[in-house]
């Protein structure tokens, strides 16, 4: 009861932190939603904690990995704002984060908690660090659509407002682009080395489609520091790295718990 308390509370903030942001027009500190997404970030955290940890090891089931996941997203934009101005994309990740939270609350697991070794803890923390981070930049992606077109059609908005300029946008992007590459590659590494077996932990399907997304971002940051691909290459680029990686990370697991 405690737990749905607490993640109902988180609900409730995150949205309202995305609703203040939206209508903002200053990308400050603790006057916008900063400080309504912090409080949601906490209390989901708790959420978090009463949740995942039961007595028979960390529960990891679809509902929880999901909340978990933007619990990790979250969490890096909080950070990244402090010294980098991309409060805005609360705007986004703020309501799916509620979701996410909402699906955790009203799914019923399928699965049991486990006991997991070092080895196996660094290559779960590392996946979710990673896919965060490109979630992030699947995000910057699409403000910095939404950013080109206003400014094309001489238009404007509070969030076009917050925004930093898009120089400043498209270096935030492959900053976080290659901070999410190299924990993807420790991910990957890690997976290979501590996981036994990848068809019997049924994994080996997660494991093709990260590679393709890794050497997707790979492709990406050698074309952007070599030959300068930036724009509407970026992020097609992008986006399509982290569509494969959203099916590798919650498309399988969705059919395994779920469907299967």
């Amino acid at each position: 009861m405690i737990s749905l308390i607490v993640g109902l509370s988180a609900i409730f903030f995150y949205i309202l932190s995305a609703w203040t942001q939206k209508k903002t027009t200053a990308n400050t500190l603790f006057k916008n939603g900063y400080g309504l997404g912090l409080v949601a970030w906490v209390l989901q955290g708790l959420y978090l904690y009463l949740h995942l940890f039961t007595q028979a090891g960390l529960l990891l089931d679809i509902g929880a990995a999901l909340s978990l996941t933007a619990w990790a997203v979250i969490g890096v934009i909080l950070i990244s704002s402090i010294r980098k101005p991309v409060t805005s994309l609360l705007v986004f990740t703020a309501p799916i984060a509620a979701l996410a939270i909402g699906v955790d609350v009203v799914s019923v697991s399928s699965v049991e908690g486990r006991h997991f070794s070092s080895g196996i803890l660094l290559h779960i923390i590392t996946s979710i660090l990673s896919y965060a981070l490109f979630a992030v930049a699947a995000c910057q992606s699409v403000l910095l659509i939404y950013q080109n077109r206003h400014l094309k059609n001489h238009g404007s908005s509070a969030l076009v407002a917050s925004l930093p300029p898009l120089q400043t946008m498209e270096s935030l992007l492959f900053e976080v682009l290659a901070a999410g590459q190299v924990l993807l590659s420790i991910a990957l590494l890690t997976g290979f080395l501590f996981l036994d077996d990848l068809w019997a932990q049924h994994v080996v399907h997660k494991t093709i489609l990260s590679l393709v997304a890794w050497i997707i971002f790979s492709i990406l940051l050698v074309g952007h520091y070599r030959l300068g691909w930036r724009g509407r290459t970026a992020i097609r680029w992008t986006l399509w790295g982290f569509a494969i990686l959203a099916v590798a990370f919650f498309g399988t697991k969705l059919v395994l718990e779920v469907l299967l």
